[in-house]
C-alpha cells in the first residue's frame, strides 16, 4: 500500500512540474511590442484597457525601468480597468511596460490570456 501511494505521489509531482506549463510564459517574455506612444516629459501617461468582467482583470508582467508611476487600477464606479505610467523626473527615451490581458471568462472558465507590450516614448 505505501508503495503504491509512493508511485501515485511521484506521478503527481511529475505531471505539476512537467515543461508544457512553461509554453504560456515563453509566449508571455517574447511578445513583441504593439503599441508606441508618445508622451511629453512631466506628464502621466493613462490607457483605458477596456471594460471586464469580475472574474477578469490585467496584470503587469514587464515592469519599465524608468517609471515614477507604474500601476493598473480598476474603476470603482465601472468595470474598465486602466493603466497610468509618469516617467522618473528629467527621463527622455523609450520604456517599455508588458501586459497581461485576461478575458472571456463565463463565470466558471479561466478566461483567456493575451499579452500586449507597450512602447512609452518621452520627449
Amino acid at each position: 500500500m505505501k508503495t503504491k501511494l509512493a508511485i501515485l505521489i511521484s506521478l503527481l509531482i511529475l505531471i505539476s512540474c512537467s515543461t508544457q506549463d512553461d509554453l504560456p510564459h515563453e509566449k508571455i517574455i517574447n511578445s513583441p511590442i504593439q503599441e508606441e506612444i508618445k508622451i511629453e516629459n512631466g506628464t502621466t501617461l493613462k490607457i483605458d484597457l477596456g471594460t471586464f468582467g469580475d472574474e477578469e482583470g490585467a496584470w503587469i508582467f514587464e515592469n519599465p525601468q524608468n517609471a515614477r508611476v507604474n500601476k493598473l487600477y480598476r474603476e470603482l464606479s465601472g468595470s474598465s480597468i486602466f493603466y497610468e505610467y509618469t516617467p522618473l523626473s528629467n527621463f527622455t527615451g523609450k520604456d517599455t511596460v508588458g501586459l497581461i490581458l485576461n478575458r472571456g471568462s463565463d463565470g466558471t472558465s479561466l478566461g483567456v490570456n493575451d499579452t500586449t507590450r507597450i512602447c512609452i516614448i518621452t520627449e
